[in-house]
Order: structure tokens, then sequence, then C-alpha cells
């Protein structure tokens, strides 16, 4: 019967394709369905699966990251060359996609929130809410991050001639509802939720990584760094509650396994669940391996990165490439059509042997995706802390637990303020290198407004940038699809 009904209300909720103008005419009526926790529950499964199995599907879907300068994509596809040069149009499909699909999944969190009054008070109808409030808060901090200026739903009314709420309106939002998913949301799940990963820690994480956004642009709330260090040192004092740690070696990050301890907020898939026809995200694969070269790393990028441990298990630069006769014959990454080194990570699914990689490239598997791994909220902490007062030793102490597993020396002591903060930043370059789906460089890019210094420094055989990226290239634009139904949405 959970299955049916589980079933039943993905159905009714995942496939409105208008959600910002079309009333839910399927969703089953409130008055006769949510009468107890068990129903609430079950309708907060359409939140993730539009964000497992249609946001995070492919690489175009993260396809606004190819504007950091940590990677770059293929000259042969158009659309994800929009991003690349910061040129990205109202028409492109990918922008569409993880519209609809992410607002789907607000509607589907709405529905949970509006609906849940008359369910009586327990502990299941309050993990049912966390989890509604937290889907709903990531999915608004997603699409203020790329578009800025957006529709805020809060309900599961129509809105036909809604109108751009601004970025503090939005994460206004964010924040009260990350704050009640914490206290709702359990420390860990031991029923068949396990494997999601939405914990009172991964919330608390997120409310860090909120506020660290919000203290620079577009918002600029400077005062917001207290609160990130505050909540992340909470997370890290109280790390063993949720078995929170750095794993000892780099490359243990990307074998291919269901979660590891420094997984805080993870995108698990299952495609073994033909229910949930789940599909990995596309990996970073050559063409020669019958790959689609949607994304590898940018020249400079790979030159500077220090050298050790992390650089080995991030990239990867050599490639067996298989004879006429069947033999192989080791290629270096200049060697291969776009020259450039791929990314290691989120290429391992069960059974790789990277000496015959070509059965397995991929997104058919059971990868697991991480939005927030360990060594981002010790980096969130060390740079909050040293904006909000002054790089101290626990500030120190933070980062150089990553640059010690990542194979390099303790950052010099005695760093100014702006010195401190600047080192965080490239540290975090380093570490989430390569569309890791939170899309972390480039969104770390736009809030410190050094989009345009980073676009300078390409490699003269990189795809061209004709005109140079400005504040006005930060942020994506609303689909025309949308703007036609709705011309309140235009600028």
């Amino acid at each position: 019967m959970k299955k049916y009904i589980y079933t039943l209300i993905f159905l009714c909720l995942s496939f409105s394709c208008d959600v910002l103008y079309e009333k839910n005419e399927g969703i089953v009526s409130a008055e006769t369905y949510y009468n107890q926790a068990s129903e609430l529950e079950a309708a907060t499964i359409p939140i993730y699966r539009k964000l497992i199995n249609s946001y995070f599907r492919s690489g175009g879907t993260s396809a606004w990251g190819l504007a950091a300068n940590d990677v770059t994509t293929s000259a042969a596809l158009p659309e994800q060359v929009e991003f690349e040069i910061f040129r990205p149009s109202g028409s492109n499909s990918w922008i569409k996609e993880w519209w609809l699909n992410t607002y789907q999944a607000i509607n589907a969190a709405n529905n949970v929130i509006v609906n849940s009054g008359k369910v009586p008070e327990s502990t299941e109808k309050n993990y049912a809410l966390g989890q509604a409030y937290f889907g709903r808060a990531w999915s608004y901090f997603l699409l203020v991050r790329i578009h800025n200026r957006i529709p805020l739903i809060t309900d599961i009314s129509t809105h036909a001639d809604i109108k751009r709420s601004a970025p503090e309106e939005v994460y206004k939002l964010i924040v009260d509802d990350l704050k009640k998913a914490e206290v709702m949301l359990p420390d860990n799940w031991t029923n068949y939720r396990a494997n999601i990963g939405w914990t009172s820690g991964a919330a608390k994480s997120t409310l860090a990584l909120v506020y660290l956004t919000m203290a620079g642009y577009p918002v600029n709330d400077v005062s917001k760094y207290a609160l990130a260090a505050e909540k992340a040192k909470e997370v890290i004092d109280n790390s063993s509650k949720w078995g929170y740690k750095l794993l000892d070696n780099c490359a243990d990050l990307w074998v291919w396994q269901p979660f590891n301890s420094e997984t805080v907020l993870g995108m698990y898939y299952n495609n073994s669940n033909s229910d949930d026809n789940q599909s990995a995200p596309l990996c970073s694969a050559p063409s020669e391996y019958a790959g689609w070269d949607y994304y590898f790393a940018e020249l400079n990028f790979y030159k500077k990165f220090p050298s050790g441990p992390r650089k080995d298990a991030t990239f990867w630069t050599k490639f067996p490439i298989r004879n006429s006769d069947g033999t192989f014959t080791t290629k270096d990454y200049t060697e291969l059509k776009q020259k450039h080194p791929y990314y290691k990570k989120y290429i391992e699914i069960k059974g790789y042997d990277w000496n015959n990689p070509y059965p397995y490239i991929n997104w058919n598997s059971s990868r697991t995706n991480m939005l927030i791994r360990y060594a981002e909220v010790l980096l969130t902490y060390a740079e909050a802390k040293a904006m909000s007062s002054t790089p101290d030793a626990s500030a120190y102490a933070a980062i150089n637990q990553v640059r010690k597993r990542a194979g390099t020396p303790d950052l010099i002591a005695g760093l100014s303020q702006t010195a401190f903060r600047d080192s965080v930043i490239a540290e975090r370059a380093w570490e989430f290198a390569g569309l890791e789906p939170s899309g972390t460089n480039w969104f770390d890019l736009v809030r410190t407004a050094t989009v345009e210094k980073a676009a300078a420094d390409r490699d003269p055989k990189e795809i061209p940038i004709l005109v140079a990226p400005t504040k006005s290239s930060y942020f994506s634009p609303i689909p025309d699809s949308e703007i036609l139904r709705n011309p309140n949405l235009k600028e």
C-alpha cells in the first residue's frame, strides 16, 4: 500500500508542467487524504524525485557552473558554450529544464506544508515537514543564486501574474525554512530514508553556507559572516553526532560507495530501483570513450593547481585507448580531441576498471553526488570566522585540516583578514573543482564579485570570450517561455 501511495502522489505532483500558472487539478484532495503523518510523509516523495531524477541527472543541468574558471566545455555544444562565454539565452533548454523541475520540487514542498494543518502533531509529522522545508529551502537557494530575482511561491494557488522578488526576500524564506528544518529533521535516519541525507546536520550546514552567501554579492550583508561562523562551528563541534569527518585520503572521496563520512548533503542514486528510474549525473568523460565532452578542466586552472595527492585524485590525464586489435595504448590528455585534462570525480561506479573504461562511461549508475561535504563546513567556518572577527587559531585549524589532507603545507600564519579570506576562497576552488553539483566555484566567484578577474585568466586555447563579463553577466535569464506566459517576469 505504501508503494502505491508514493506512486500516486508522484503522478499527481510531478507531471504538472506550468507550476506557476496551472492549478494542480490532479492532486489528491486534502479534505480526504491528508489525515495522518504517513500520508504527509508520502507526499514528500516528489520533492526528492524532482531534485534527484530530473535536476541533477546530467551535465547540462549544471551548465551554469561552466562560467567558472575550473571547467570548460566542447565548442560543439552550443547551449553549454552560452554559459562558458557568459551569454546564456532565455531559450536555452537547460535553463528551462532546471527552472521547471526545481519549481516542481518547490510546488511539491508547498503541498506538504500547506496541507499539514489537519495532521495531528507527532514526530513523524515533524519529519515530513522538515523534509519539505529543507527541500523548498535548497530549491530556492539554487534558483536565487542562479537567477537572483525570482518568483517566490509559498502556497499551491495559481500565480499567473506573479512578479519577481528581490533576493533579500527569497533569502529570508530560505533562512526561515532551514531554521525549521534543523529542529524538525532527525540527526540520522534509521528507516528507508537512511540513504537520503536530509538531516539536522545537513540543514545546519546548509544554513551556514546560506549565511556565507548572503554576506557577499549581491546581498552584501556582512553581518551574516558571524552567523555563518556560529552555525558552521555548531556542526564542527558536534560532528560526531552525525558522523562527519574528513576522509584520510582525497582519492577515497571518489571511490564508488553509497556514502562516506564526509557526505553532509548527498543525492543518492539507486539505479536498480525500477520505480524511480534513477540515473546518476553525467561524469566528465572524453568523446574517445563515447563520452559527451560536456565538461573538462580549464588549462590554466589545471596548471596552477597545487601538486600533491589532491591533484592526483582530481584530474584524469592518462587515457588507455583501445586499438583495433583489442590492445590498449595510453595517451596523454594533450593527444585527445579536446586536449584538456578531465576530472576523475564521479567516474567510478561499481566494478569500474580504469584500465578499460569503455563499458562504464554513462549516467546509468548508482553514483552518489555530494552537494555539501564536511570539507566545505570547515572552509565555511574558516572564512566566516576570519571575516566576522579575525583569522584566529580556530580559523587556521579549520583550513589546515583540509590542506593537510590535500598534501599542502599549513597556511602561513599571521595573514591579514583579506589575505586569509582570499586563501580560503582559493582552497575552496581546489577542493571543489570540477562541477561538484553544488556549483561551488561559480557561486564563490559571484558572491566575491571576482567573475571578471577569473575570466581574464584564460589560456588562449580556450573558447574565446567575445564580450568580457560584468555584473550583469552574473545571473542567468528566466526562460523565455515563462516570460511569454507572464510579462511581469521580464526585468
